[in-house]
């Protein structure tokens, strides 16, 4: 009898296959392209929870945000449809994963489950406003991730990547470099004709950030220290790992350009982020150090004459910035300063009065009938002087008091060293009017008691944070729902609200942090195998790249990718995610771990 020969599964070599870049394009687009989108569109308001908690506008022009998302949300479906097509024809693997596919699939459910329980469901689907990071965009995050894996599949395809990134680094470090020394492309007609449909009129466009600062396309300077913490060692490794002059020309550009961004951009949460992503890249590039360390020398030099150069022209603005780091000094200086702030201690709120009460007087008010008297904290009337609808107080003690009666509503507006609140007289009881015209009266928000005095710690972090980790509790399983934050939060703190932030109508719509803000939008769970996915890429990649001999693109760029993660992970200590450098980071990471299971395989 003839033995039956057992049948082996057939297993395809994905790496030999090159699939047409086609394939690649609305991957490539997102990282390469999307980011710069920057593109005026009016967003209607009303009817939505997001016209409550913003300024009470019809409508908002957003240029920096919504067609980022969109377009992120259209190209990873066409790339997600491609990808079961060309799974299904065998040209794409889905490769065995799943101590990754897991945790990242735990973590899309519960995007999904906050969405259902959320707070307001179109926010949770679509977005809130400037931010744009519904269901559907934290999904599409997740997919980019699993289809960069499965697409990446030979040094080939990493280029193609490779040369994305050199192109959006090169246009965004040019713009950068422009906005830096007060030449802004956006505000030069040709810019403006760009960002601005035709359709839209925009008189005295303007992005008020200043010179000697850098947003880029990114919307904002400290988002654009999160994307600096991201590509510059993406530029590095690139860098090392091109062996043509051409490709070593332009990706030290790429460098330069980066290293410009990264310090003029000012962001500390960035400073911070390419610091610990650096001492992580000494230990893994250390063999090349030792190899081509006249090489790395000039790169320290550059770095030096770009560092105090910039900080020259900035006035040490740089170098003053990064006194914050002083954490103990910072406490210090907050808590000198308190005992001689002036502060709004107490807004007392009754039927026909109303009281502030100050670190320096109180101020009574009492209506009767249809006049409004101001007493002092005995309740002696004050003389007052009327000019219109303005009142002055004629005591010096009060002088500082600009006092209004509203034209548009029944109460008043009263201004205090730069405070301005807004009481409404209703027939029940005066009111406040809060952000977005709310008529609402002030709380107490539940704090973290180790942070109080220390509301104004990192720009006002301090409030933000002990206001946001004791909402924590309630969203254990399932969170307020994607981009819910604003909502969740308890935005009547007006007392905390004044002396943190200075504005009691600021609305708080992102916690600064990106780990509060996963907890708060999609849960403490949501969060948790979030970390799970980080942490077997980061384990799995610094056991990999720290014995690994550097000698292809693969690596370079593959231990580039490792150290971007890390340091875009230490900034969102203080940074949030956002649909402007979000998806490059998935892309990043998706990337990276595709390259270590090709490296690993080759070892194996």
């Amino acid at each position: 009898m003839k033995e039956k020969k057992s049948k082996k599964p057939i297993t395809i070599n994905y790496e030999n296959k090159k699939l047409s870049v086609s394939y690649f394009l609305p991957l490539l687009l997102i990282a390469g392209f999307v980011p710069l989108i920057t593109y005026a569109k009016y967003i209607d308001l009303t009817g939505t929870t997001q016209s409550l908690y913003w300024t009470g506008q019809q409508t908002y022009l957003d240029f920096f945000s919504y067609w980022k998302s969109r377009w992120v949300m259209i190209l990873t479906a066409i790339s997600l449809i491609m990808y079961i097509v060309l799974y299904v024809q065998k040209k794409l693997p889905l490769k065995d994963l799943k101590q990754y596919y897991i945790p990242l699939g735990i973590y899309a459910i519960f995007v999904i489950v906050s969405t259902m329980f959320a707070i307001d469901t179109p926010t949770a689907l679509w977005g809130f406003v400037d931010m744009y990071q519904g269901m559907f965009v934290l999904l599409s995050y997740v997919a980019i991730t699993f289809l960069t894996i499965n697409f990446v599949n030979n040094e080939r395809d990493v280029k193609l990547f490779a040369n994305a990134f050199l192109f959006l680094m090169i246009v965004e470090g040019i713009l950068g470099v422009g906005q830096y020394f007060g030449h802004d492309f956006f505000q030069t007609e040709f810019g403006k004709s760009l960002i601005v449909p035709g359709n839209i009129q925009v008189d005295n466009l303007s992005f008020s950030f200043g010179p000697k600062t850098i947003y880029g396309t990114l919307f904002n300077t400290n988002f654009v220290g999160s994307f600096a913490t991201l590509m510059l060692p993406l530029s590095v490794g690139i860098l090392l790992g091109l062996k043509t002059k051409k490709q070593r020309i332009i990706s030290g550009i790429a460098v330069a350009l980066m290293m410009f961004v990264w310090i003029g951009c000012n962001s500390r949460a960035g400073y911070l982020g390419v610091a610990v992503s650096a001492l992580v890249a000494l230990w893994l590039f250390r063999k090349v150090i030792r190899k081509y360390w006249i090489g790395f020398a000039g790169l320290l030099l550059v770095f030096a004459i770009v560092i105090v150069g910039l900080n020259h022209m900035s006035e040490n603005r740089i170098f003053n910035r990064l006194k914050v780091f002083n954490i103990k000094e910072q406490i210090e200086t907050i808590k000198a300063n308190n005992e001689k702030a002036f502060k709004i201690e107490d807004i007392v709120l009754g039927k026909d009065t109303f009281a502030i009460k100050t670190t320096k007087e109180t101020l009574n008010f009492k209506i009767d009938e249809d006049k409004l008297f101001f007493l002092d904290e005995n309740n002696n009337e004050l003389a007052i002087t009327s000019k219109g609808n303005e009142i002055t107080i004629n005591e010096k003690k009060y002088a500082g008091y600009k006092i209004t009666i509203s034209k548009n509503y029944p109460g008043v507006t009263v201004k205090r060293a730069g405070r301005t609140i807004n009481f409404y007289f209703t027939n029940d009881k005066v009111m406040l009017l809060g952000s977005g015209g709310i008529i609402t009266e002030p709380i107490v928000a539940e704090s973290i008691k180790s942070l109080d005095g220390l509301e104004k710690l990192a720009s006002g972090r301090g409030y933000i944070w002990s206001r946001t980790i004791p909402l924590l509790k309630n969203y254990v399983v399932y969170g307020s729902g994607p981009d819910n934050y604003p909502i969740a939060f308890p935005q009547d703190d007006f007392i905390s609200k004044f002396y943190a932030l200075d504005d009691l109508n600021t609305v708080v719509d992102k916690p600064h942090n990106i780990y509060l803000q996963v907890a708060t939008n999609t849960g403490i769970l949501s969060l948790v195998s979030l970390l799970a996915v980080l942490g077997i890429y980061i384990i799995r990649s610094l056991k990999l790249y720290s014995k690994i001999s550097y000698d292809s693109i693969d690596k370079y760029i593959g231990a580039s990718c490792l150290v971007g993660v890390i340091g875009y992970l230490a900034a969102g200590i203080f940074n949030d995610s956002v649909v402007s450098v979000a998806p490059i980071f998935w892309i990043i990471l998706g990337l990276g771990i595709s390259i270590n299971i090709r490296l690993k395989s080759r070892n194996a």
